[in-house]
């Protein structure tokens, strides 16, 4: 009896241990990079930029060889992902606060959460569908202009202006799809690039859409008497007005996650991964591939309906430079350096390409030779990028 209740007690004392070390891995582990990614951003010294650059690669060789430590980072992620999850909303949560008086690397992180939401939308018709979609600026565009024209025009709010905008980027999205079906591959991505080039010498000549002078003075979004434009005050502490933007865009990209990990781990991503690998399998499997393209057109619009009217109503001006076949190299550099058809790769991808260049601004007059390189360097040392693509469970019961 007494050596039962003996071996229950130590069964018990070893798994609160593994659970504490676990924690405790996880806060470690996120605390540094927290704390890398603020130095970085806060830096000013391009030695130090460097060095901060090349020290999370050091680290990464010196660990690989600790396998122990490997196994225990990795465990401590597998048994408690949603403690990693929350914990690193926590400290996302308090980036305004350390920036309050430096509102344009507050910026900074807006951007690199709106590149990221879009980015999403994207890896669902390149990484999981294999459709190589060089027409998401345009879809990104058409959510900026859809909203900042019903806000101006039609006096809709803000609210509702996202609404519409998510609406008709997915139409845009079905209509393109549907004009595409018939294409594959390389055909498909000619295609979608003369897509773009349509979508940008409309908004640039048609005069509802203020031609190439944009479109100016839109409006900020409101909550009943409280404007996006005024600081934000928490506890008595003055954030600037950005801030209002930052919780906005922290929250859009968290449901953002959430959509595409759940379509991720459904019967919807399988369809996808099938149609991917090989179209003619897949429909001999009883797979409907012209509705499974449609589907992976339409909702990776969305993504970029989100994205478009909050970038529309955050900068209060949008133009069609904003919305260039540059920008969907961008993108589609994002999604191949972070890995295809991985969450986390593409989170990794959207953070680097948007923070990198801001931040050493002796690229910024070369941004696509810096863009190249990195594809380039990938493509030869990690052509699965940097977070290769898994194998995952799929739950069939869902969407």
């Amino acid at each position: 009896m007494m050596s039962n209740l003996n071996n229950g007690s130590n069964d018990y004392s070893q798994t609160l241990y593994k659970k504490i070390s676990y924690f405790l891995t996880i806060i470690v582990t996120e605390v540094i990079i927290f704390y890398m990614f603020i130095n970085f951003l806060s830096s000013k010294g391009i030695d130090y930029r460097l060095f901060l650059l090349i020290l999370p690669i050091i680290a990464f060789f010196i660990l690989r060889g600790n396998q122990k430590i490997t196994n225990l980072v990795k465990e401590s992620y597998s048994r408690c992902n949603s403690f990693s999850v929350i914990f690193m909303i926590l400290l996302l949560v308090f980036i305004p606060f350390l920036f309050k008086d430096n509102s344009y690397l507050l910026h900074i992180c807006i951007m690199s959460g709106l590149y990221l939401i879009i980015a999403l939308g994207l890896n669902i018709q390149l990484g999981s569908t294999g459709m190589v979609n060089f027409a998401f600026a345009a879809f990104f565009g058409v959510g900026a202009y859809a909203s900042a024209l019903l806000t101006i025009n039609f006096n809709f709010s803000f609210w509702l202006g996202i609404l519409a905008a998510i609406i008709i980027s997915a139409v845009f999205g079905l209509l393109i799809g549907s004009l595409t079906l018939k294409s594959t591959g390389f055909y498909y991505a000619l295609v979608t690039m003369a897509f773009q080039i349509i979508f940008h010498l409309l908004v640039n000549n048609l005069r509802f859409t203020g031609g190439s002078g944009g479109i100016s003075n839109i409006p900020f979004p409101t909550i009943g008497k409280y404007s996006f434009s005024s600081s934000l005050n928490i506890l008595g502490i003055n954030l600037p007005f950005q801030a209002n933007y930052y919780y906005l865009v922290l929250a859009v990209v968290l449901f953002s996650l959430y959509l595409a990990k759940r379509l991720y781990n459904s019967r919807t991503g399988l369809i996808w991964n099938a149609i991917r690998e090989d179209e003619i399998a897949a429909k001999c499997q009883g797979i409907n591939i012209n509705k499974g393209k449609l589907e992976a057109s339409a909702i990776g619009a969305i993504f970029g309906g989100m994205a478009g009217p909050i970038y529309a109503h955050y900068i209060s001006f949008i133009s069609p430079e904003s919305f260039t076949f540059h920008f969907s190299v961008v993108l589609i550099c994002i999604v191949i350096l972070g890995g295809l058809d991985n969450i986390l790769g593409v989170i990794i991808g959207a953070v680097l390409l948007t923070v990198i260049p801001e931040k050493i601004r002796f690229f910024a007059e070369a941004r696509m030779l810096f863009y190249g390189i990195i594809i380039i360097l990938v493509l030869i040392f990690k052509p699965q990028g940097l977070i290769p693509e898994r194998i995952r469970k799929y739950n069939f019961f869902k969407f």
